[in-house]
C-alpha cells in the first residue's frame, strides 16, 4: 500500500490551487457577465446564474474529488504510521475519514444545488 501512495503529495497541492482557481474563475465570469459587482461580492453571489453557476458546479464537484482522495490518503498514511508506532487510535483515523467524505459530499452537493436556481424553481411552480 505504502506503493500507492508514492507520489501523492501533489493532490493536497492541487486541491488547494483547483478549488481556488474555481472561485476566481467564477468571480471574473461573473463580473465579466454583468452578473455582481466587481467590488467585493458574496462568493455564494459569484456562481447562482449561468454560465457561471455550471463552471462553479463542476469545479467545485472536481474539488469535492480531491478532498475525498486527500482525505483517503491521508488516513493511509496515519494506518501505516500505525502499524511501526502508536500514532493515534484506529478508531479516530477511521472517524475523520468519515467525517472528511461527509463533508466532500456536502460540498459537491452545495455545488450542484444552488439556492437561487431551487427558489426560482419552486415559484414557477407554485410551491411557494
Amino acid at each position: 500500500m505504502l506503493c500507492f501512495l508514492r507520489g501523492m503529495a501533489f493532490v493536497p497541492f492541487l486541491l488547494v490551487t483547483w478549488s481556488s482557481a474555481a472561485f476566481i474563475i467564477s468571480y471574473v465570469v461573473a463580473v465579466l457577465s454583468g452578473h455582481v459587482n466587481p467590488f467585493l461580492p458574496y462568493i455564494s453571489d459569484t456562481g447562482t446564474t449561468p454560465p457561471e453557476s455550471g463552471i462553479f458546479g463542476f469545479m467545485i464537484n472536481f474539488s469535492a474529488f480531491l478532498g475525498a482522495a486527500t482525505m483517503y490518503t491521508r488516513y493511509k498514511i496515519v494506518e501505516k504510521q500505525n502499524q511501526t508506532s502508536y500514532f493515534s487510535t484506529p478508531v479516530f483515523n477511521l472517524v475523520s475519514l468519515v467525517l472528511g467524505l461527509v463533508g466532500c459530499i456536502g460540498m459537491g452537493i452545495v455545488a450542484n444545488f444552488q439556492s437561487v436556481t431551487l427558489r426560482i424553481s419552486t415559484e414557477i411552480n407554485g410551491d411557494v
